[in-house]
């Protein structure tokens, strides 16, 4: 027969294992047939079952991370970072934008430069790029495709407000948002807006 100080003791440590492998388990912010976000808790170790792209909210950028490997950074993790698990694969190889190729396009208005938009990385599946819109502009994007369906992931940097396809949203930064490839209308009322979208194709069978 177990002593009831016993129990309770047991009961505490119970409840304390459980926790310490709550705080090391990643946290699921949203979760699909074709992603999986969460934010990082840990160290990125491989993972042979998904490409993965480790989305850094303080460096504004993204990093694509092949099955099977890991990537390693110099400092530590930063928990406010998200991974985003891809569960479709493309034999086809996922390259960095670098020069010679012209990785960052400029929306002009009145003339001058109210949006920029800078390609991360791509493999004509799945594309990274990150956004910036200057106060008081409004961006304009269709994710419409001709060849099979798209789906977008956005992950925003700053405060959002968008309408997608005539509904609005309003995003904190790090939440992230999903749906199909419509018209997105993003606006910058009160500050330089900044954000990163994951546009992922699926072709036509």
């Amino acid at each position: 027969m177990i002593r009831p100080l016993t129990f309770f003791v047991l009961s505490q440590l119970l409840c304390a294992i459980a926790a310490a492998q709550t705080a090391a388990s990643p946290q699921p912010l949203l979760d699909n047939e074709f992603v999986r976000v969460t934010r990082v808790s840990q160290p990125l170790h491989p993972n042979d079952d998904t490409d993965r792209a480790l989305v850094q909210l303080s460096g504004e950028t993204a990093i694509f991370i092949p099955k099977g490997s890991a990537i390693h950074v110099t400092s530590p993790v930063d928990p406010n970072d998200l991974i985003v698990e891809l569960k479709n694969h493309w034999d086809v190889e996922v390259k960095p934008c670098a020069y010679p190729k012209q990785c960052t396009h400029e929306t002009r208005m009145g003339g001058e430069t109210v949006a920029w938009s800078t390609t991360l990385f791509t493999n004509g599946f799945v594309t990274a790029t990150t956004h910036r819109l200057a106060l008081h502009a409004t961006l304009d994007s269709s994710y419409y495709t001709a060849k099979g369906s798209d789906r977008i992931l956005i992950i925003p940097f700053t405060i959002f407000r968008a309408n997608f396809g005539g509904i609005d949203e309003s995003l904190t930064p790090g939440e992230p948002y999903f749906t199909k490839g419509i018209e997105v209308e993003v606006t910058a009322p009160d500050a330089e807006t900044r954000w990163l979208v994951l546009r992922i194709n699926t072709p036509e069978r």
